[in-house]
């Protein structure tokens, strides 16, 4: 097993794949984004294995992120087959479609939670233009949760990791005991956890749920997509359970004794921004903090427009 850094042109500055030799061939977990540097970094780790991009005959991609499922097309038009977790292959089809309307319907979203027109008119531009950067598939191969996945001949078992996006999946490689962690399980930053018109009803209780499911896997090794491989998972579960626990005291802290809408707890919460990225991260990661607090009794969103939240 080989990992493959790709440049991302984002504050997140590489993606890590995961390159697979097993019994019967070569397969990767993740592509990268399409960008003219990731694809020649690509081709030349692969030419460093030995191999060109042609003998990669399965390429499985965690989520529908675009460093992640960006050049899918690309190794699918030089002979891979593409493999997702169906439901998450689905959302993949709406997001990169040509309409849009996942894009549109977050744009009134974020609208109706405050955010200022002209940032949201940036968090759609910028959303679309990266949109840019991911390929056309044709054919996908859809996996199911608990399903034993063939990689080049090495078996490993998808487990939904629901959260980071709705369907997100690991690879459990019980053999080896290798975690092939996606997004979910991140060395040194939190996975982004947020709350869109189309997500699920409390994907930071998803979240946090899924992390206690995988932290008594049976695995010594971790293998994220950001960051260096690790060997703690219990301990770094625990690390970013806890780290959430201070995210939600201090979003109730935000919010105070009156009424403030999302995008005003948002800006409390994350008082520096540099991008329209950024920007639409901190009010969908903000949201699910207040949808979880608010699915326990915690807090209650008002009706009016935008949006008030209020401590119960």
């Amino acid at each position: 097993m080989r990992r493959i850094s790709l440049p991302l042109p984002l504050a997140l500055r590489s993606i890590n794949a995961y390159l697979i030799e097993g019994s019967s061939g070569y397969a990767l977990v993740d592509t990268g984004m399409h960008t003219k540097e990731a694809e020649a970094a690509l081709r030349a780790a692969l030419a460093e294995a030995g191999i060109a991009i042609e003998d990669l005959r399965r390429v499985f991609v965690t989520h529908l992120h675009p460093d992640h499922i960006g050049m899918a097309g690309t190794l699918e038009l030089a002979g891979a087959e593409i493999m997702m977790h169906g439901p998450e292959l689905e959302n993949a089809t709406l997001m990169w479609s040509g309409d849009h309307s996942m894009i549109d319907e977050t744009y009134a979203w974020f609208e109706r939670h405050g955010m200022p027109t002209d940032v949201d008119e940036g968090m759609r531009a910028s959303w679309l233009e990266i949109g840019r950067a991911v390929d056309t598939i044709k054919r996908v191969t859809s996996a199911s949760d608990g399903e034993d996945v063939d990689l080049g001949g090495r078996r490993v078992r998808l487990k939904w990791t629901p959260g980071h996006t709705d369907y997100h999946a690991v690879l459990v490689d019980g053999a080896e005991r290798v975690l092939f962690a996606g997004d979910h399980v991140l060395p040194r930053i939190t996975s982004n956890v947020g709350l869109y018109p189309y997500s699920r009803d409390d994907p930071l209780g998803d979240f946090l749920d899924a992390l206690r499911a995988v932290r008594t896997l049976p695995v010594t090794r971790v293998l994220p997509a950001h960051g260096d491989p690790f060997d703690d998972l219990p301990g770094r579960v625990d690390q970013i359970l806890a780290h959430h626990e201070d995210r939600l005291r201090a979003t109730l802290d935000a919010i105070g004794d009156g009424e403030r809408d999302a995008y005003a707890v948002c800006r409390t919460l994350f008082p520096v921004l540099r991008s329209a990225h950024e920007e639409r991260f901190a009010l969908a990661e903000t949201l699910a903090h207040l949808r979880y607090l608010e699915r326990r009794g915690k807090v209650r969103e008002g009706g009016a427009k935008p949006a008030r939240w209020s401590v119960a």
